[in-house]
C-alpha cells in the first residue's frame, strides 16, 4: 500500500544517497499523507532510528581505549548481580553493575525520546541559564489542537484563514477523530504556534538564539 509499484522504498540503492531519517521525514510530508495516516509506519520508523542510535552510541562505548579495561568485569556480571542490584538502594555495592549502568546511561543520552536525553536536554537549559541568567518569563505553552481550526487546516481541512472564524471547521467529534487519525497534524501544529509565539510577541528567531549561544 505504501509502495504499491515497488520501487521508491527505505534504504533502496539510489544516484544521490538518502538517510534513513530523512526518508522518513520526506514520507512523512508526501502530499496524499498515505504515510502519516498509516497506523503502524511512524511507529516503526521511529523504533528503527531509536535502536540505530541506540547500537551507534554503544558502538562508540566499546571503540574507547578504556572499554578493554573495563570488559571482563561487564561480562562477567549474572542475573542474581542485577537482581542484587534492582533490590539495593543507592549506591550499587557491585562494581561491574555500576560500570553497566553507566555506560547504558551514557549510550541512552544519545537516543531520541528516551528518559537520559531529556535529562541531558534539561541539562542543557540549565547550563544556558547560568551562561545567560535566568528567562524573564517563564511558561508552558499548550495548544488545543483538538479545538482550533489551524490545527484542522493541517489535518487538510478546508478552511479559509484569510476569512478566520473561531467556529469554523467541522465538529467537535470530527475534529477530534482528525487530530487521532494523523497525529503527525497534531505535531506540526504544535511546533507552527510555539514558533509563532516566540516570533511574533517575543521577536526571537532560531538564528537570534544561535547568535546569542555562540
Amino acid at each position: 500500500m505504501l509502495f504499491p509499484f515497488g520501487e521508491g522504498g527505505l534504504e533502496r540503492r539510489r544516484r544521490v544517497s538518502l538517510s534513513l531519517q530523512d526518508h522518513v521525514r520526506w514520507a512523512l510530508r508526501y502530499h496524499d499523507r498515505r504515510f502519516r495516516i498509516h497506523p503502524t509506519f511512524a511507529f516503526m520508523a521511529f523504533g528503527i532510528l531509536q535502536r540505530r542510535q541506540a547500537l551507534t552510541s554503544a558502538g562508540l562505548q566499546v571503540r574507547r581505549t578504556q572499554f578493554h579495561r573495563i570488559a571482563p568485569q561487564l561480562s562477567s556480571i549474572t542475573i542474581d548481580d542485577l537482581q542484587t542490584a534492582a533490590e539495593q538502594e543507592r549506591p550499587i555495592t557491585n562494581a561491574g553493575v555500576r560500570e553497566l549502568r553507566k555506560h547504558a546511561r551514557i549510550t541512552a543520552t544519545k537516543v531520541m525520546g528516551s528518559n537520559a536525553s531529556r535529562a541531558t536536554i534539561r541539562s542543557e537549559i540549565w547550563s544556558t541559564v547560568a551562561m545567560l541568567n535566568a528567562p524573564s518569563i517563564w511558561l508552558t505553552i499548550n495548544p488545543d489542537d483538538l479545538h482550533d481550526p489551524v490545527a484542522q487546516v493541517f489535518v487538510g481541512e478546508e478552511i479559509n484563514l484569510d476569512a478566520f472564524e473561531s467556529h469554523a471547521g467541522p465538529d467537535a467529534f470530527t475534529r477530534a477523530r482528525n487530530i487521532a487519525h494523523d497525529p503527525c497534524a497534531a505535531a506540526e501544529f504544535f511546533q507552527f504556534t510555539v514558533q509563532t509565539v516566540f516570533e511574533t510577541l517575543f521577536q526571537v528567531t532560531h538564528a537570534d538564539l544561535n547568535v546569542q549561544l555562540n
